[in-house]
This record gives structure tokens, sequence and C-alpha cells, in this order.
């Protein structure tokens, strides 16, 4: 069969991204009943120039270009996505504010710090775009395969560093460890970047990271000791989950999602959550994020998010006692 010349190919993706937008739009009389009058606030946890930054602007343009709404994106850091967290619980519950942030946002946070000053009862969850890949790695020379081999290191005498990126983090290291009979030692890092880094130059043995990781795992330079996600990482070989090893507790499901203050009406919820699903037909933001931010693409509705914060109150309680 002929192939098409790249430009024609390039208009059929746009055929489709459209055709499925307008599908959406004729799927029920909600999404078309509602659009913003004037410009969308869309808060983003993360600050100007970082990777959550760049990808909370590749989304907004995705709204841009296929909706025709305009979005200006405003960076509110700090907290861990409590600053802008706060911010957003304030705002009129109308649609016309939202917030990109991660779910420790809303579910690990609070449970850390009740004087936080909210709580996921106070958002409407909208939809998340992607799920992190959370890996424990090391150097691809480092004498151990495998969380069992890290184990039997660190049974053996050996002092186990690992980078830890936040309190879940450190607290997930902590509870592997009680698991099976071993004390880790959790050492703080401002970003996996710092963690990659650490590691390849042997400032640290081992670290946890959240994607950044999947350009060194190709190349050879890591290696992949186990993920901390409910699946097996896209890039990470054959390690095992943390949940094959026996540490349940110790599952990440971390999403990268969009909220609105509570109350939001149902026709508003409605519009925005279809506006998120048509995101994963975007053939360049799905590059973005799978290639780019190593990230895997994959929508999850507002009611599924609320359900799984909420559901996870009682472990992430468990787990801040690993803190203690």
């Amino acid at each position: 069969m002929p192939k098409l010349p790249t430009r024609r190919i390039s208009m059929f993706k746009k055929i489709v991204t459209g055709t499925t937008f307008a599908l959406l739009l004729m799927a029920g009389p909600s999404f078309a009943d509602w659009k913003p009058e004037g410009s969308v606030t869309m808060m983003t946890m993360f600050p100007p120039g970082g990777g959550g930054d760049v990808l909370s602007r590749a989304v907004a343009k995705h709204f841009e270009d296929t909706l025709g709404w305009n979005i200006v994106v405003d960076n509110k850091p700090g907290g861990g996505g409590a600053a802008m967290a706060k911010v957003l619980k304030e705002a009129p519950a109308d649609g016309m504010t939202i917030g990109f942030a991660v779910s420790e946002t809303y579910s690990f946070a609070p449970i850390m710090n009740p004087k936080v000053g909210y709580s996921a009862d106070d958002f409407t969850f909208l939809g998340a775009v992607a799920n992190t890949q959370i890996g424990w790695v090391a150097p691809a020379d480092a004498p151990y395969n495998s969380l069992e081999d890290l184990v039997a290191a660190a049974k053996g005498g050996a002092e186990i560093e690992v980078g830890v990126f936040s309190p879940r983090a450190n607290a997930a290291v902590r509870a592997i460890g009680k698991q099976f009979g071993v004390e880790f030692i959790p050492v703080p890092i401002k970003s996996g970047n710092e963690g990659v880094n650490n590691v390849l130059n042997k400032h640290l043995a081992t670290t946890l990271v959240a994607g950044p990781q999947a350009p060194y795992v190709r190349s050879g330079d890591l290696k992949v000791l186990a993920s901390l996600e409910a699946d097996r990482l896209v890039v990470g070989g054959d390690a095992l989950t943390v949940a094959e090893s026996g540490v349940e507790l110790a599952t990440f499901r971390v999403k990268w999602l969009l909220a609105a203050p509570a109350g939001l009406p149902q026709e508003v919820k409605d519009a925005w959550s279809a506006a998120i699903e048509s995101a994963m037909d975007n053939e360049e933001l799905r590059s973005f994020i799978t290639d780019k931010m190593s990230l895997k693409m994959v929508f999850t509705s507002g009611d599924t998010l609320m359900e799984e914060i909420t559901g996870g109150r009682g472990a992430n309680k468990t787990l801040i006692g690993f803190l203690k």
C-alpha cells in the first residue's frame, strides 16, 4: 500500500482530532451547553520553566487549539501544591478558575499536615491526563539488579542511600525497609532530575524518581530495581512492582490532574471532563507526555479521582506513621 505524504498524514491527524471532539459535542447536551465566557485562569503548582510548568502549558494549549477557549496559566508554586490548592479552594465554583497539580497535593498533603487548610472534599476533580512512572533506580554497574538484591545487600551490611523527592517517597522507602527488616537511608532531593544526576555521578547509591530516569534506562546508564506504580514501568525492563514484592502499601498512584472548587455545577464539570478526555487524541500532546516527560498518558475521570484520593486516606495515615 502506498504511503501518504507526511503533510497529508499531519492533516489527517488534525481531522481525526477535530472529528473526535465533534463527536464528544454531540454525545450529550451538557458539553455543548457550557463554555467559558472570557479567559479561564489555570493555576499550576509548578514554578516557571520546569517540566511540570511546560506540561501545564501544553495542556492549556490543547484547550485553546481544540476548543477555542482562552486559557491563562498562573504559576503558584509552594508547599508541594498547597499554595495553589488554598487559592483554588476560595475561587468561585464557576469553571473559570481551575488548578493543575499532581494528586498527592490532595491525597497525601492534607493527611500529612491537617493544618494545611484544605482537604479533597473542598474540590471538584475534573480529570487526569497522565500517570507518573515512579521507579527505584541505580547505576547500570551497581551490584544489585532488583529490590530483592538491594535488601540482601542491606542485610549484608551495606548502607543503601535512597534519594526521596517528597514526604510520601520518604515514607514509602521506610515502609519497604520495615517490611524486609532492613533500614535504608532516605536522602531528601529537590527533584527527580537531581536524584538521577546524583546517582549517575555516584553521589547516591540509588534514588526514587518519577520519569526523568527513562532516557538513561534506555541508554543503559541506569537500571530499574523496582516499580512503585501499580504496574511495571513502561521503561523499566522486567523490574517487579513493590506490590509484587509484598509491599502494596508503598505503591504510588499519582496522577497529573485538573481540579476546580467544590460545588461546581454538573454541566460545567461535564464540559471540562470531556475537554480533558479529548486530549487523549492529541498526538502532539501525547508525544510530549510520553516521550519528553516519560509519563503514561491515561485519562482518569473526576469521579474516579475522588474515589482514589478519599479511598486512600487510611493507607496514607499508615504511611505517615513510618515518618515518626
